[in-house]
């Protein structure tokens, strides 16, 4: 089974990670969001007939749930066109967080979402209202959300970013939060 939400739209030239290298690695059950590279809402589960025929007759959330909006699914499908149309264009936000992670010796990124762990919550929380002041939108996420001593920001690239901005990040993390050193 793969957890998508972070590869659809994104990772394989957009077709997600069971494409990640370039070949097709066949998974019994891919589901993932609408709501992040999509920029729709809801979600999606693609697997058997007879897997997908017990989820619809078994699963309880599913069953109390309404359908989703047809406008909510036109809009998913004209991004999945847009996104399948522009594979350069899919897989910018992916490039952007591998320079990113480059430029602070990080793990080079999987995803556009790039983990910076600070450890501490105070320095995690200082660190985001720093990089607020300096234009910069980070999300920090603290315990209970992560173990404790795991505190980190969460950084989301997309292809909206332009490349010096990410750079400016980079450095700005480099020198202001972690005072020259890498994280």
């Amino acid at each position: 089974m793969t957890d998508d939400a972070h590869g659809i739209g994104v990772v394989g030239g957009g077709r997600g990670s069971s494409f990640a290298d370039g070949d097709h690695h066949p998974v019994d059950l891919q589901m993932g969001t609408l709501s992040k590279a999509i920029g729709g809402y809801g979600g999606y589960l693609a697997a058997s007939h007879s897997v997908c025929e017990l989820i619809r007759t078994r699963c309880r959330t599913f069953i109390y749930s309404t359908g989703l909006p047809p406008g909510a699914v036109a809009a998913s499908i004209a991004a999945l066109d847009l996104i399948e149309a522009d594979p350069e264009f899919a897989a910018r936000p992916l490039e952007l967080a591998r320079a990113f992670t480059r430029e602070l010796n990080l793990p080079a990124a999987e995803s556009p979402i790039v983990p910076v762990v600070l450890g501490d919550t105070a320095k995690t929380m200082a660190a985001a209202e720093l990089l607020e002041a300096e234009g910069y939108l980070v999300v920090p996420i603290r315990p209970p959300t992560v173990p404790d001593g795991t505190a980190r920001l969460r950084i989301t690239f997309s292809a909206a970013h332009r490349r010096e901005d990410v750079l400016g990040l980079a450095q700005v993390i480099r020198e202001r939060v972690n005072g020259g050193g890498t994280p």
